[in-house]
């Protein structure tokens, strides 16, 4: 159960273009340098369409010249969950925002990038160690024993798991330590959700 007026920081496409290209994603890959491959590319609004992936990927390559990946395929179950939250009255009251964990890391060490894949037992280290400036660190391996006992591996992994406690981070800032991007403008989809990447203003800590 959320408290009312509660800020939520997911890591989900929120809105969508139609040709499937969004200002927010190109500034967050100039943010990330070496680590802009982990922006993936989120799909054009016709991907909420309940057809398969090849006739997806047909139509999408027919009306926006580019195909949608598979990662972004097996996401639209929960963009489209998101959506129809965020489309229902049981969204009023909630500041529900979009961000990107490795932007988010990345803000919290400085704007400087990770060094290491996050799949790997050293880029898992050197994200924790970063978290662990903002959440104390017994309460992140707390955190991380009980998800790792309650949810089976194979459905998250434990860095996705410390990808959402750093979502979480980021959702306990006041409106002053977050950012969006675009920088400086506000673009939103057609059916009125804004298409922005939120992320802690490194400047802020």
């Amino acid at each position: 159960m959320l408290a009312p007026q509660a800020t939520v920081c997911v890591d989900i496409p929120i809105g969508l273009s139609r040709d499937g290209f969004r200002a927010c994603d190109r500034a967050a890959r100039q943010l990330l340098g070496k680590r802009s491959s982990s922006v993936f590319p989120v799909p054009p609004r016709l991907a909420l369409a309940p057809l398969s992936y090849e006739e997806l990927n047909l139509a999408s390559k027919a009306h926006c010249g580019k195909g949608i990946s598979k990662q972004a395929f097996y996401l639209l179950p929960k963009i489209r969950e998101a959506e129809a939250l965020l489309r229902s009255p049981n969204s009023d009251g909630l500041d529900w925002l979009e961000t990107h964990p490795e932007l988010c890391f990345t803000s919290f060490n400085a704007a400087l990038p990770m060094e290491d894949n996050k799949k790997t037992e050293a880029g898992f280290c050197e994200r924790r160690s970063v978290l662990a400036r903002h959440i104390p660190a017994r309460t992140i391996d707390r955190l991380l024993r009980s998800l790792m006992a309650s949810v089976p591996r194979a459905q998250c992994a434990r860095d996705d798991m410390l990808d959402a406690l750093v979502c979480g981070a980021v959702a306990r800032l006041d409106a002053t330590g977050r950012g969006c991007l675009p920088l400086g403008k506000r673009d939103f989809d057609e059916v009125g959700l804004p298409m922005r990447i939120c992320y802690p203003i490194p400047t802020a800590f």
